[in-house]
């Protein structure tokens, strides 16, 4: 039988996009560009966002050894902009 068995752990918890940014060892600012981009998914409570535990594990096991900042990009410069919304 080759099941996956979930152990209980912490693995839903939720953390904050701080947290997140403090276990990536980068900026609160380049997390919410990965959020945005839709690299990383989140759990919205009103204006807050949370990230499951085990989606930060699979995103970090999607993108192992790839320099994230150049995936990022990528991503930003593939989203063309729409030209009916106005940007301040």
């Amino acid at each position: 039988m080759n099941k996956e068995r979930i152990i209980p752990d912490d693995a839903d918890r939720l953390l904050s996009l701080d947290e997140v940014a403090a276990r990536l060892k980068t900026s609160s600012a380049n997390v919410a560009r990965l959020v945005r981009t839709g690299l990383l998914t989140t759990l919205r409570f009103g204006h807050y966002k949370r990230v499951r535990k085990v989606t930060l594990n699979e995103f970090l096991r999607r993108y192992d050894g790839q320099d994230l900042l150049a995936v990022l990009e990528d991503r930003e410069g593939a989203e063309e902009p729409c030209e009916h919304v106005k940007r301040f």
